[in-house]
């Protein structure tokens, strides 16, 4: 069912076609040859055709992918979290010698975190000098 004031997503035969060809269930993989066709269809190249497996009884569900496809996409996301890293970074440098004039309660203030908590942390840590 759609929540209120969602639309349903618009049905392709793409779709159709992917739903029809790459989602398993457990079933389908254990009692047939299926997985071995997968990994032949995998053989040689790399492919960026994914299957989706999913257990009906338990929810549960997984991507089988190539090895290769999976590995590219980690390093993309390895390279876009490396930047979001750089750019914090960089951000912290040009705000070093910032005045800081916001009381902490007041940072704090709205969010789950227990001041005194807090405090009592920052009297344990120790400093480096």
């Amino acid at each position: 069912m759609v929540e209120k004031g969602k639309k349903r997503p618009v049905v392709t035969s793409d779709m159709l076609e992917f739903v029809e060809e790459a989602i398993l269930g457990v079933t389908d993989l254990t009692r047939s040859k299926k997985l071995s066709e997968i990994l032949d269809s995998f053989s040689g190249k790399v492919s960026s055709h994914v299957y989706v497996v999913q257990n009906k009884n338990k929810p549960s569900k997984a991507v089988i992918a190539d090895l290769e496809y999976f590995k590219s996409l980690l390093k993309y996301k390895e390279a876009v979290e490396e930047s979001i890293d750089e750019y914090m970074y960089q951000i912290a440098l040009e705000r070093k010698d910032d005045v800081v004039d916001i009381p902490l309660a007041q940072v704090l203030e709205g969010e789950k975190f227990d001041l005194n908590e807090i405090l009592d942390l920052a009297e344990k840590i120790e400093v480096e000098d």
